[in-house]
């Protein structure tokens, strides 16, 4: 698995992470930003976004606040849940998957 180091400055520079995941389809190098998991106070997301210098995809994990509705959560971290001023990022690529989705039959379907 191919990996990379970028400082956090680097990251920034990009957009990394984006303010909002809303924010993906504004930025030429950021390609996606998808939930991983739900921790106790924030949210694990991971952003896939396009280097400037080389032009390969990569991805990276971050932590970012917890979209509760009117519940009282905490802050995400300031520094995004990355421990020092470098961050191992993952080159990732496209890859279509078939999915099987389960849908309601409806007289004369199937």
């Amino acid at each position: 698995m191919p990996t990379r180091i970028f400082t956090v400055a680097e990251l920034t520079a990009i957009g990394v992470p984006p303010a909002s995941p809303e924010d993906i389809g504004y930025d030429d190098h950021l390609l996606a930003d998808e939930p991983v998991t739900v921790l106790k106070y924030t949210a694990l997301r991971r952003v896939v976004f396009r280097a400037k210098d080389d032009g390969r995809a990569y991805a990276v994990e971050y932590e970012a606040a917890l979209d509760a509705g009117d519940y009282e959560l905490g802050d995400a971290p300031s520094d995004h849940g990355w421990h020092g001023d470098t961050v191992e990022a993952v080159e990732v690529g496209p890859l279509p998957v078939t999915v099987i989705r389960w849908v309601t039959i409806e007289d004369g379907d199937l």
